[in-house]
């Protein structure tokens, strides 16, 4: 594959990543406004299942991320000569 294809390739895997990311937000958001609906009609326990679900997604998101961070830094490092 050439350099410039391998370039293509690694673009387009991070506008993937960066498109899932966005879903990720969206459910954050739909998340957090139960927890405040839940808090709101007095239903405290729901708010607190509801922040553990977040915190669950999140820490889980954050190591996929970190984890998609470092693999496409590894694959850009093996095209840059200067490296």
């Amino acid at each position: 594959m050439s350099q410039h294809a391998a370039i293509t390739t690694i673009a387009k895997d991070a506008v993937d990543h960066l498109e899932l990311a966005l879903s990720y937000i969206e459910w954050f958001d739909s998340l957090s406004h139960a927890i405040n609906c839940s808090l709101k009609e007095g239903s405290p326990q729901h708010a607190e299942r509801l922040a553990s679900v977040v915190q669950h997604l999140a820490s889980d998101y954050r190591i996929a991320l970190d984890s998609d961070v470092k693999s496409l830094n590894e694959e850009l490092n093996t095209l840059d000569p200067r490296q």
